[in-house]
């Protein structure tokens, strides 16, 4: 009983601890509003000439002059956490009871023999869940951007300043 415990409290700390470990604290990604548009969650990193040079996977050049504003990306929705994390824990504890009922199919009998096991698969399918549900909402709901600067009554080489002290990764 006392190992059961132990058990359950490094599994909850292992998931617990995993959601520090995955935020990304390097450079910051920004919406970017321009006349055309908006181009969301690219990082920047240089200004080359008159253009802004920024990447997500492929480098991309933007005129300096066309920028509008720009925003912080958008944070997880609270709420979407709230309700990813109750669906998935629902789920987990469904796939862990059916789970536990394959691996001890005793413990649907009278007595309580695997009843600890299938307890065991429930627990971890509900945690699983919960975890999950809430990784994955909070990627698919999400906040309105925070806006960071307006641009539109800036000069260029005003732009240019502010981009380089101010938003540049080093």
């Amino acid at each position: 009983m006392k190992r059961m415990k132990k058990t359950y409290l490094l599994l909850f700390i292992f998931l617990s601890l995993g959601q520090l470990v995955s935020q990304n604290v390097s450079g910051k990604s920004y919406w970017i509003f321009t006349n055309a548009g908006e181009i969301k969650d690219y990082k920047i990193y240089a200004i080359a000439g008159d253009s802004l040079v920024i990447n997500n996977g492929w480098d991309m050049k933007i005129p300096i002059a066309e920028i509008e504003r720009f925003a912080l990306s958008p944070q997880p929705s609270a709420s979407g956490q709230f309700w990813g994390k109750q669906l998935g824990s629902c789920v987990g504890l469904m796939g862990g009871f059916v789970a536990g009922v394959i691996v001890f199919p005793q413990s649907l009998g009278v007595r309580n023999e695997g009843i600890n096991g299938l307890r065991a698969f429930i627990f971890a399918g509900a945690f699983a869940g919960a975890y999950y549900g809430k990784k994955m909402a909070g990627k698919r709901f999400k906040d309105k951007p925070l806006p960071l600067v307006n641009m539109s009554t800036m000069t260029l080489s005003e732009k240019k300043k502010y981009i380089q002290s101010n938003l540049i990764i080093n």
